[in-house]
């Protein structure tokens, strides 16, 4: 695995703090803070808390003063907090969200408080031979109290301003050969280093005594003027781009030529119609194992379609590897998920009810009806309203709230409706010969009607008879929300913000909902036609990205799309998990119930929905970005890419530009952006550099981090 970039940055934390009142209902509700990390001095970043109490309001503190100082840092009654101008003592603070009804409950997030980062753009010059050497620094931001280091040398270092710094030292006959990593650094508290980039030594002889610095930066060379860089090539391949944009985990040049061959109801059919990749268990027991080989199935596998719908499930349904810490407490889940991808809505939501996997994950197993002051455990049932089916607020059918004369959304439910719920799942437990059995994961959940509460239960409109059982009481309340109203746009809407766009039309929302309601022959929750209905929509056809349209993609899909494009892929047995997680996205290990991020995220003071950008801080931006270029760089045993194409065509700085346009953007690329890639390609000193430089800012640029 590639050493891991220097760069002193926490990944995002999204801690869950249980908070009790002692027994009772709201024992399991918690409050969730988005988002940790590290934050520069004097910037801002806006924090939400999840609050699933009534009321839902929260007061902020800094290290526990009510808003905040200048100390620490302060942040407003909505959560927005600054940083203060000074690294405090500590280094980190921690940020606390605090129900107003009940004070016992909170959440807390913490925030590790550095420098401004320095950057480092380019050296000057960017090859020196063995001996003492004296070179230029360009960039931006590089601070009083800097450093400079070469390798494993600390240089001397005279700052000539906030964009130029002098280096010299003096670099061993072992250098000869060999890049030098170069990175400047903001010493002192909240140290923070910058990007690196590579010195070149070559042989020769030593270059004498270092230069004297100028008291003031001389002028630099005029540049050489960069070759136009071309009109693009069109987009001929768009339309089939997009759409596996939208259905798989990425195009490459295969797929798009089997869109194009067949059209994209046949190829839906196709895929629809291809075998079920496997799912195995690992005989290793090693959760880096099942990680592997979810990886694999992302980039490798045929069944893209089924791949990426399944994904999209995993996503509503949540199960994490941070609970269910082994193999067979996960991969039945994954194979669930899969196997319903083109099934039935209601046939999956009863196998995930039953399936012990989630039993644990959601405590419904050995959840028994209440003796002694006692109650049932309320999570699953929560859940079970609040994500898997019919969301918090009344809904109209195109998805968008209901609201009251006061213009306020009116609840789904209340507190007594997930108690009822609760109360109907009772008595379900392991398979095994007692009535409340050890954990097992061989079989489904086997109901134990002695420890189901047997009275009548009464909620959402629906009446459960007194004394019908466990088995009868599951189906009744799994029917009774299938068959709510607010299914169809709820399920419909987080699909479709999954697979297309974050922010779709209330109409487009609305004619899928409808396909969930009846899938034309008289089907509910028929989710093959619901997924084909989100993906032939004129909506999701339309190849003209407007400015709201599209969805940022989450570290996985970026990473696997960016492989695939560059056909290439996870190998089999990758070891990638903790590397991916420094990007905010530990695979198969969500933080909580609501996944990586929270699917109401909404881009700060807009009312643009964009729920992926809540692990997309600067923090994650940067570590995406140092994934991205060790992907490049160096893909070792873990990934496969194939750079030949580009490097075909390296030294022609318009034909590079054509192969990354077509290869990454699918010729969307704007003439603005040819034009800067273009004067970056040409700063480059040899084939392999402009290859990289061109597929690396590509990769980051909005036009390929946005799904459109």
């Amino acid at each position: 695995m590639p050493s891991p970039q220097p760069l002193r940055f926490g990944r995002l934390a999204a801690l869950t703090l249980a908070c009790g009142l002692g027994a009772g209902p709201l024992l399991a509700q918690t409050i969730t803070v988005y988002s940790g990390g590290s934050l520069p001095i004097a910037t801002s970043r806006q924090l939400t808390a999840y609050v699933p109490l009534s009321p839902n309001t929260v007061t902020w503190s800094v290290n526990d003063v009510a808003g905040g100082n200048t100390t620490f840092g302060t942040v407003s009654a909505t959560g927005l907090y600054t940083a203060p101008a000074v690294v405090p003592t500590a280094g980190n603070v921690v940020v606390t969200a605090t129900s107003t009804a009940y004070p016992a409950k909170s959440g807390s997030i913490t925030l590790a408080i550095t420098q401004l980062q320095p950057r480092l753009w380019s050296l000057s010059p960017a090859s020196v031979p063995a001996g003492v050497f004296s070179i230029r620094l360009n960039g931006a931001a590089f601070p009083n109290n800097v450093a400079v280091k070469i390798g494993d040398l600390q240089a001397t270092v005279t700052r000539l301003s906030a964009t130029q710094l002098q280096a010299t030292g003096v670099a061993p006959s072992t250098w000869v050969g060999k890049n030098q990593p170069v990175q400047v650094w903001a010493t002192g508290p909240g140290t923070i280093g910058s990007d690196i980039v590579n010195l070149v030594v070559s042989a020769g002889a030593p270059s004498g005594p270092a230069p004297a610095p100028s008291p003031s930066p001389a002028p630099a060379p005029a540049p050489a003027p960069s070759p136009a860089p071309g009109p693009g090539q069109g987009t001929a391949n768009l339309a089939a781009a997009r759409l596996l944009e939208q259905s798989t985990f990425g195009p490459n040049a295969t797929a798009v030529a089997r869109v194009r061959s067949l059209g994209a109801d046949a190829w839906l059919a196709e895929q629809f119609a291809m075998a079920e990749t496997p799912i195995a268990l690992p005989t290793d027991n090693g959760m880096s194992t099942v990680q592997a080989q979810m990886l694999n199935r992302l980039t490798d596998a045929p069944d893209q379609l089924r791949q990426r719908v399944a994904y999209a499930l995993a996503q509503v349904l949540v199960i994490s590897a941070n609970k269910n810490i082994y193999p067979n407490e996960l991969v039945p889940h994954l194979r669930t998920l899969s196997k319903h991808a083109f099934g039935n809505y209601r046939t999956l939501l009863e196998e995930v009810a039953r399936s012990p996997q989630m039993g644990k994950y959601l405590d419904l197993a050995n959840s028994n009806r209440p003796l002694g002051g006692s109650a049932a455990n309320e999570n699953f049932a929560r859940e079970l309203l609040q994500l898997f089916t019919i969301g918090l607020v009344k809904l109209n059918a195109d998805g968008s709230p209901q609201l009251d004369l006061s213009g306020r959304t009116i609840p789904t439910y209340d507190q007594s409706t997930v108690q009822q719920v609760a109360l109907a799942l009772t008595g379900w437990t392991y398979v095994g010969s007692g009535n409340n059995n050890w954990e097992n994961f061989s079989g489904p959940l086997v109901s134990r009607d002695v420890n189901h509460d047997p009275r009548a239960k009464s909620f959402l409109g629906c009446n459960l008879s007194a004394s019908q059982g466990a088995d009868a009481d599951l189906k009744a309340t799994l029917d009774c929300l299938f068959q709510h109203p607010n299914t169809p746009p709820f399920v419909s809407l987080r699909l479709i913000r999954q697979l297309v766009k974050s922010n779709p039309s209330p109409a487009y929302v609305q004619r899928v909902a409808a396909v969930f309601a009846n899938n034309g022959s008289g089907v509910r929750g028929d989710l093959r036609a619901v997924v084909r209905a989100i993906l032939l929509d004129p909506e999701a056809r339309n190849d003209g990205a407007g400015s709201n349209d599209g969805r940022l993609r989450d570290p996985l899909q970026h990473i696997a799309a960016t492989l695939r494009a560059l056909n290439g892929g996870f190998q089999p047995g990758s070891q990638l998990g903790w590397e991916i997680g420094r990007t905010g996205q530990v695979p198969l290990t969500p933080p909580s119930v609501f996944g990586h991020y929270a699917q109401l995220f909404r881009l700060p003071q807009t009312t643009l929905f964009a729920p992926e950008f809540q692990i997309y801080t600067p923090t994650e931006a940067t570590l995406r970005g140092n994934f991205m270029w060790s992907l490049l760089t160096q893909p070792g045993a873990n990934m496969r890419v194939n750079l030949q194409p580009f490097t075909a065509v390296a030294n022609n700085t318009t034909a590079l530009i054509d192969a990354v346009d077509q290869q990454l953007l699918w010729g969307r690329m704007s003439s603005a952006m040819r034009l800067s890639l273009a004067n970056a390609i040409n700063a480059q000193p040899d084939a392999t550099q402009r290859v990289q430089t061109a597929l690396y800012l590509t990769l980051l640029s909005g036009q390929h981090a946005i799904q459109h």
